[in-house]
């Protein structure tokens, strides 16, 4: 192999299927020196089967990185045999940056358990629209100070258990409602309100920080040419020169349509790294990853991408393997464990009237179905707020008859609401049928479980709560406000968020 190949394979991380490390993909790991490869659900069986799959990794390639997106509520590849954590927004709710410093380190002790070493988090993107479902509950909120402070925080927790953070989506994501996994996203504001607002987090915690993650999207403002992640004036005269980082810019997937159905995946690996990109991910294909490698070595050859700009590349990346730790045991003791129901049950926040509910004397009105979200994939599983206590299931997206006979049900039942809405201002039957309850059952208790804005639709509800997730810890928590007599102590986390409070 070529020194010039090498440096191109070393600049590389790549995503693969499977559990298990199959002869083809031994073969292609032999032949072609990673520098890591990335975990997702799709590898992902137990937390024993992925600790196996690292160790065979790391049989096969030396001291790898061994990457993962593992944020908390709905982004979490690994899920079994860990502390399950509710959304960032709801650590934010919780209002207390040691519970996110804690948290950082519970997700970093699991992750070094099942072998991993790098976690592509926390989100520093700001949640500014309520259609922003791509980021969503991900963020800390939309006050930029305030999401540097807990964005900081988680990292810091991470750092503390020998695990790598990632901050992402540089220069930040939460000014469009686009997702870049399915489409190019264009931000058309004005540099000073990014300078004051969107690039704040990342002003604020780059310069110290060991990696982070570009965002697929064009920022009219900064470069009006090119996505962030292939832009020049973006990742070396903005993110290099000015911010002062000097880790290692990992780009965002190169197989997301922004990008593949743009300038194509391989294409796009020359112009990430000619920009100021130091590693390429490719996460979905070992062919794709090999023809960047391919087109990384001809654009050297060729004079487009000077050798320099690959060996500093290349450098980084080495660098920050040499900070990687090793795996824990499986058994090793947890450093806070329980702390994802902790921060469920603090994350309840009242926006009006009261919390409590008699099981005895309620049925749950709850809108569930599959969705498909491009950094998550699809999304079936829905967690229980409590066994015993009546439910009543609806589509996300119901129809008039789903929502009549719901609402005769009810009447029946003799028993008062307890309303779990799922983007309810998304899903306009949802909305409808929201609003019916809240008309029909003036006592009824209102929940908002992701993001927070369906509270919006119900003014005339006496009742609401957000608990900023619908995952099981958020649900485990809510079920103690709501019938084990918790307090609800969460403060509302997006300042400039519209929603009344009585």
């Amino acid at each position: 192999m070529s020194d010039i190949r090498a440096l191109a394979a070393g600049v590389v991380c790549v995503g693969f299927d499977g559990t298990s490390i199959d002869k083809d993909l031994e073969a292609n790991l032999r032949q072609t020196p990673l520098a890591g490869l990335i975990l997702f659900a799709r590898n992902i069986a137990s937390l024993a089967q992925a600790r196996g799959l690292t160790d065979a990794i790391r049989e096969i390639l030396p001291d790898p990185i061994v990457a993962i997106d593992q944020e908390g509520g709905r982004v979490a590849r690994l899920r079994d045999g860990v502390e399950e954590l509710p959304s960032m927004l709801a650590v934010a709710a919780a209002n207390d940056p040691a519970l996110a410093e804690q948290a950082g380190a519970q997700v970093a002790f699991d992750l070094r358990r099942a072998g991993v070493n790098v976690d592509y988090a926390p989100v520093l993107d700001l949640a500014l629209f309520d259609r922003n479902t791509v980021i969503g509950a991900r963020s800390f909120g939309d006050d930029p100070r305030r999401v540097a402070a807990f964005g900081g925080a988680f990292a810091r927790g991470l750092l503390s258990q020998g695990v790598i953070a990632t901050y992402k989506h540089f220069p930040g994501h939460g000014s469009t409602e686009v997702d870049s996994h399915l489409a190019l996203p264009v931000i058309d504001l004005k540099e000073t309100t990014l300078r004051e607002r969107d690039l704040v987090p990342f002003a604020d915690l780059l310069p110290s920080a060991d990696a982070v993650m570009t965002a697929h999207i064009v920022v009219r403002s900064l470069d009006p040419d090119a996505p962030a992640t292939l832009s020049q004036r973006i990742l070396t005269g903005l993110l290099r020169d000015e911010i002062g980082f000097k880790g290692v810019c990992f780009t965002d997937c190169m197989q997301m349509d922004a990008i593949a159905k743009g300038v194509g995946s391989a294409a796009g690996a020359v112009q990430a790294l000619k920009a100021g990109a130091d590693c390429v991910l490719i996460s979905h294909s070992f062919a794709v990853a090999r023809e960047s490698i391919d087109r990384i070595v001809a654009a050297v050859a060729s004079g487009e991408l000077p050798q320099p700009r690959l060996e500093e590349a290349f450098r980084r990346v080495q660098s920050l393997r040499l900070k990687l730790q090793p795996p824990l045991p499986l058994d090793a003791p947890a450093p806070h464990a329980g702390i994802g129901r902790e921060i469920g049950r603090r994350a309840v926040t009242v926006l009006r009237g009261y919390a409590h509910a008699d099981a005895a004397q309620s049925i749950i009105v709850t809108f569930e179905g599959a969705t498909t979200e491009g950094v998550q994939g699809l999304h079936t599983e829905h967690a229980t707020l409590a066994q015993g206590v009546p439910q009543l299931r609806l589509p996300l997206e119901p129809d008039a008859r789903d929502v009549a006979a719901m609402l005769e049900k009810v009447r029946e039942s003799g028993k008062r609401p307890l309303v779990l809405m799922r983007r309810a201002h998304v899903y306009s039957g949802q909305g409808d049928a929201v609003v019916q309850l809240a008309h029909a059952f003036p006592d009824a208790l209102f929940v908002s479980t992701r993001e927070p804005f369906d509270a919006a639709l119900i003014p005339q509800a006496a009742n609401v709560l957000c608990t900023f997730g619908d995952d099981a810890p958020s649900m485990a928590g809510l079920a103690d406000v709501m019938f084990g007599g918790a307090p609800p102590s969460g403060t509302y986390p997006l300042h400039g968020g519209a929603i009344a409070r009585a």
